[in-house]
């Protein structure tokens, strides 16, 4: 019906399946019709922000470390750019301090004992992965996988949300491109110093058009002298509050990337 109820007619069968006439037929309501699927969903990538950090007490709905083996809930909707009718999100989670090797999992409602893992990690190495999380309710639910008394501290920046609608940016794949290598000078020359903001281009390069304002790819550091971590965006600083990747000394380390573009299509990098 027009204000989105709906009845089931109900008719009499005999065992061979032949109507049994009855003297009436009644209709009733039985609830509310459920919504129609969304025409599509739409992205918008964002400056990326701080959503979780346990070490400083970020997060809604979550403080101190987390034990092994007990998911938590996140509040991400609502918060820090993100609107209240997101969907999913994209982002970078990253494992700090754990005391024992194993998994951090992100699924949109509470599992303690999920089957997928978003970040696999040995003993005490800071380590990164991007995802692209569904939400549920506005929330997320995180769970570190180890051993029993286990503990460790986990960090989220989120970059961009999605929406079920299609009225803005779709994804486009492309064959996979280098649009940076400092090494031998694609996008950037010479190796890089720490705390140095770098700005590299994007559109109109490899195929990524004028009018892109997000890019997916592959985020690789190489030949470092001493452990730090990378942040990539838009207008990141010399001191940035959140991060790409993060590694040890000598280690060639690479992280999945979903980013905004500036306006000029340009990005920016900070090592630290």
């Amino acid at each position: 019906y027009a204000d989105g109820s709906y009845c089931w007619r109900v008719k009499a069968l005999d065992a061979a399946g032949n109507t049994i006439s009855t003297s009436s037929t009644r209709t009733f309501t039985i609830g509310t019709a459920p919504p129609p699927p969304a025409a599509g969903t739409t992205f918008a990538p964002i400056d990326p922000v701080r959503m979780l950090d346990t070490r400083s007490g970020i997060g809604v709905g979550l403080t101190g470390k987390f034990n092994a083996n007990t998911a938590r809930l996140l509040t991400v909707a609502g918060r820090l750019g993100i609107p209240n009718d997101a969907v999913a999100i994209t982002g970078n989670v990253t494992v700090v301090g754990q005391t024992n090797a194993g998994y951090v999992s992100i699924t949109p409602t509470l599992d303690n004992n999920p089957s997928t893992s978003a970040l696999n990690f040995p003993t005490g190495d800071t380590r990164a992965n991007n995802i692209t999380s569904p939400l549920s309710g506005g929330k997320l639910s995180i769970v570190y996988r180890s051993l029993a008394g286990a503990k460790t501290d986990i960090v989220l920046d989120v970059t961009g949300y999605f929406l079920e609608n299609n009225s803005g940016a779709t994804y486009n794949a492309v064959t996979p491109v280098r649009l940076l290598d400092s090494r031998d000078g694609t996008g950037i020359t010479g190796p890089i110093t720490t705390h140095t903001v770098k700005k590299f281009n994007i559109t109109n390069h490899g195929g990524i058009p004028a009018n892109a304002t997000a890019v997916t790819g592959n985020f690789t550091v190489v030949g470092q002298t001493a452990a730090g971590y990378a942040t990539l965006g838009p207008a990141v600083t010399d001191n940035p509050t959140t991060s790409t990747i993060n590694f040890p000394m000598g280690d060639t380390r690479a992280n999945g990337i979903t980013v905004r573009l500036a306006g000029d299509g340009s990005l920016k990098l900070v090592w630290i």
